[in-house]
């Protein structure tokens, strides 16, 4: 049975770690996912209209698909950083804050599993937007950076972030040693603003076939720029399809933790 998890935004994640002998010898590995400002419930597993998620989908019907679930703020930085400690915001001084700096006295937990003989790394956003230097750390909370590798195919939507993510994601896997578990943090800086202007309706979607939030006004551009982002979501779709399809490559697909 494949160990799957699935959140539709964010997760705290605590592990505690003891293992030793037979135990230690496979320890899984994870694949935790992060978007940014990808909002509930968008997604074809929620059954949104417009966008099409396979692979987010697919990790769904494979493991848990959650429907209730509180962030600890509705903000990146700040959430970011109680994700990574799995404190409260109030409870990390300046990480608790937007754009601020983010003090080294809190362990997080890529570190934890570093220091426990993983192999960490993350590509796209980490922890951010903030300056963890002047927090006394020597690189981002989310472990080492993985964002060298740039996407060349001309299916990218012009909104979203040059990186080829899952290109650096097989750059991290292929840096480990051999036997050594890993924990990669895929950081999408989609679907954040801004987008391509009609790059929705461009790529066939109907402005007619989605639903506008009661807070919007209905009308062509807000419509538009809801397709827009649904594209991007896509984008980040795709990506998370490529690093299965990977660890499927090479055998590690069913030892994965994917939240």
């Amino acid at each position: 049975m494949k160990r799957y998890a699935v959140l539709a935004l964010f997760v705290v994640l605590a592990l505690s770690l003891g293992m030793d002998g037979a135990a230690a010898e496979k320890r899984l590995n994870i694949l935790f996912c992060l978007a940014d400002d990808w909002s509930w419930p968008h997604a074809s597993a929620y059954g949104a209209r417009e966008v099409a998620t396979p692979n987010f989908d697919r990790v769904a019907a494979e493991g848990a698909l959650f429907n209730q679930v509180f962030t600890m703020a509705p903000q990146c930085s700040p959430n970011r950083a109680a994700t990574l400690t799995s404190r409260r915001i109030w409870q990390l001084e300046e990480a608790g804050t937007h754009g601020s700096i983010f003090p080294n006295t809190y362990p997080v937990f890529p570190q934890v599993l570093e220091e426990a003989g993983y192999h960490v790394g993350f590509t796209g956003k980490g922890w951010g937007p903030g300056d963890w230097e002047k927090g006394g750390w020597k690189q981002n909370p989310a472990g080492k950076e993985y964002n060298t590798l740039r996407y060349r195919g001309k299916d990218r939507p012009k909104g979203a972030d040059s990186s080829d993510y899952a290109g650096n994601f097989e750059a991290f896997l292929a840096e480990r040693e051999a036997g050594e578990p890993f924990c990669f943090w895929y950081g999408g800086k989609e679907p954040h603003q801004t987008y391509e202007v009609g790059s929705g309706i461009e790529s066939g979607k109907d402005p007619n076939n989605i639903e506008v939030p009661a807070f919007l006004p209905d009308v062509p551009e807000v419509r538009s720029d809801l397709l827009d982002y649904r594209l991007e979501v896509e984008w980040f779709d795709k990506h998370l399809g490529l690093m299965l399809a990977h660890l499927e490559e090479i055998g590690e697909l069913d030892n994965t933790l994917i939240i």
